[in-house]
């Protein structure tokens, strides 16, 4: 108890960083500058300076893996339904169902609202990574979901090879596949589970 009383009574008696004649309010979450009230309700907790830093990256693997557990998460429970009706109903085709596409619409729906809050899919949040716009503030929702999924999407039924080209772009300094381009985002770690406060993959 006396350990946290003489940490509240540091931070009280110190200054702001970046506001000098400002009592600060709390020590910044990512470095431990102690940053003053206005600092803090702007950042979620974060000083002026890495509230403004450059997000770092994502890495090509951790977009893989939010890759795949997206598609797990979307195809999986449709798959499963399918199953269940072809050992159910032998003599009929599983997949003609319109019912075992439920499952798959209400993960679409559960992406799309977790999207809207955090600019990160179920897939990416797991990853710890999240979309935002090449300056860096948060993305829109319909840019996420049009421009990065559906266009593409619609893209490589047209043309299959337009996949494997979208994710050699991947490979580039910027580590922007080719939607990422035409959507105008970047992937980058996200600095917590607010990742629509990074201020702006």
């Amino acid at each position: 108890m006396s350990d946290f009383r003489e940490a509240v009574e540091s931070i009280s008696e110190a200054q702001c960083s970046e506001h000098p004649g400002f009592s600060a309010a709390i020590a910044c979450a990512r470095c431990g500058t102690f940053t003053c009230a206005f600092c803090a309700s702007s950042g979620a907790g974060l000083c002026f300076r890495c509230l403004h830093a450059a997000p770092e990256l994502a890495t090509c693997w951790a977009r893989l893996a939010a890759s795949l557990a997206d598609g797990a998460a979307l195809l999986l429970p449709s798959l499963f339904l399918g199953v269940l009706r072809c050992l159910a109903l032998p003599g009929e085709n599983a997949m003609q169902a319109p019912a075992i596409y439920i499952p798959a619409v209400f993960v679409l729906l559960v992406q799309a609202n977790l999207i809207r809050g955090t600019g990160a899919s179920f897939g990416k949040r797991l990853l710890g990574i999240c979309v935002v716009r090449g300056d860096g503030r948060p993305a829109e929702v319909w840019r996420i979901v049009l421009l990065r999924n559906a266009l593409p999407m619609a893209l490589c039924g047209y043309c299959v090879w337009f996949g494997l080209v979208d994710a050699l772009f991947l490979v580039g300094e910027e580590r922007r596949c080719l939607h990422d381009w035409v959507a105008g985002t970047r992937v980058v770690k996200a600095l917590g589970r607010g990742t629509r406060s990074l201020g702006g993959a």
